[in-house]
């Protein structure tokens, strides 16, 4: 028994010793062997660079109202702050000076657009006069080979249906006409018997400010519509460009509303001083489906797309070396060996690097290319402890076990 103890405790010192030399004396391979325990694949995704500043919302158009006591003698408001109202809608009530005038300028404007339709109805008549005559033209016998073919072209159904085309755009613009003949005879109406007059709304939104003291503008209309206005410091100028695409978010609504860069002012709005910084106004158009969700006056953060890449290779930043010229990730190649790759990079954003050329979606890379002693070489790994179970050594085999182990012997 002691015979047996001594011959394992010899052998196990001739094999620690043995290790030793080979890892230790010049030029060993153990020295230039990597340990290599972090590994990185290579990713595929979206990355997009962007410039971030604050804006705020407001109307987008505002509609001012004057009143020129000129035209008569002022009534009252009709509306007041805070009122929505539509296009058509009277403002304002004042008697006029001169109704007389005013009731036979709107006849006259009246009588003119009934000429007018009246010319359109005689056009619509001629057209349809055309389209009879075509299509019993259309319809007259003509001659036919024995192939069945006929030597009548196509050109008459490309007439009947110009003419539906015409006659269907006249009776449209007829439409139109009747419609402002109808509201002229509602203005004549309210004239007529009295001497007062009122002052209607051109555009549709909110009543914004009444100037009850009849200082022009009397009446500020703001639109229903939101825009967003913000400022460019001069070093984010450069960045930026009108028709870019932006998302603005806030804590008052969910979620992101989308939009367009529509106007970068090209001077700032204060006086340029060599004291302090310039800064550049800007406008953002929001997406017509996403401009209910925003509130006006709200404050909001303003994300402008400056550059974007879809579907990206990337690999982390800290994976890459680099020298002078060139830059290189390591890559565990097909023959389990650490291989070094020149590449050619792109877009860097968040500690992610675009890859144009050097390797794929999936491929291992080293995390840290210092832990790589000698390029083309083998490496070895921390052992995982976790992954020796018996149940592993049952489905490997004494043989295939046994064959591991000389394996890693003689290496």
């Amino acid at each position: 028994m002691k015979r047996k103890t001594a011959i394992l405790l010899s052998a196990g010192a001739i094999f620690v010793s043995g290790n030793l030399y080979l890892a230790l004396k010049d030029d060993s391979k153990a020295l230039r062997s990597s340990y290599i325990n972090k590994w990185a694949a290579v990713g595929k995704e979206n990355l997009t660079e962007t410039l971030h500043a604050s804006g705020v919302v407001t109307p987008e158009e505002e509609h001012q109202v004057y009143y020129n006591d000129e035209d008569g003698d002022f009534k009252g408001f009709l509306v007041k702050e805070g009122d929505k109202i539509d296009s058509g809608t009277p403002l304002y009530e004042y008697s006029s000076n001169n109704i007389d005038e005013d009731l036979a300028r709107l006849k006259a404007e009246k009588s003119q657009l009934v000429t007018e339709a009246n010319l359109i109805d005689d056009q619509i008549k001629q057209l349809n006069y055309l389209q009879s005559v075509s299509a019993s033209t259309s319809t007259a016998s003509t001659p036919v080979f024995g192939d069945g073919s006929s030597s009548r072209n196509d050109s008459s159904d490309l007439m009947n249906v110009s003419i539906e085309k015409e006659i269907y755009d006249k009776q449209r613009e007829k439409g139109r006409v009747e419609a402002e003949i109808e509201k002229y005879e509602d203005l004549i109406d309210s004239y007529e018997g009295s001497d007062e007059l009122g002052k209607n709304s051109e555009v549709s939104g909110t009543v914004k400010k009444v100037n009850y003291e009849l200082k022009n503008p009397i009446v500020t209309i703001i639109s229903d519509k939101p825009k967003v206005e913000g400022t460019f410091s001069e070093r984010d100028l450069r960045k930026v460009d009108e028709g870019m695409e932006v998302y603005v978010k806030s804590d008052l609504m969910k979620g992101k509303v989308a939009g367009t860069l529509t106007k970068i002012a090209n001077y700032p709005e204060s006086d340029p001083s060599v004291k302090k910084e310039s800064f550049y106004p800007f406008e953002i158009t929001l997406n017509e489906e996403t401009e209910e969700r925003i509130i006006k006056g709200s404050h909001v953060d303003v994300s402008v797309i400056t550059y974007q890449v879809l579907n990206a290779t990337t690999v982390p930043e800290k994976s890459i070396e680099k020298n002078k010229k060139n830059s290189y990730i390591y890559v565990l190649n097909e023959n389990g060996l650490v291989e070094k790759r020149k590449i050619s990079k792109g877009l860097q954003l968040n500690g992610k690097t675009e890859l144009k050329r050097g390797a794929k979606p999936g491929e291992l890379i080293v995390q840290k290319p210092e832990n790589v002693q000698e390029e083309n070489n083998p490496f070895f790994s921390k052992l995982n402890i976790d992954s020796l179970k018996k149940k592993a050594f049952k489905e490997e085999g004494k043989r295939a076990i046994f064959k591991h182990i000389m394996v890693g012997f003689f290496k």
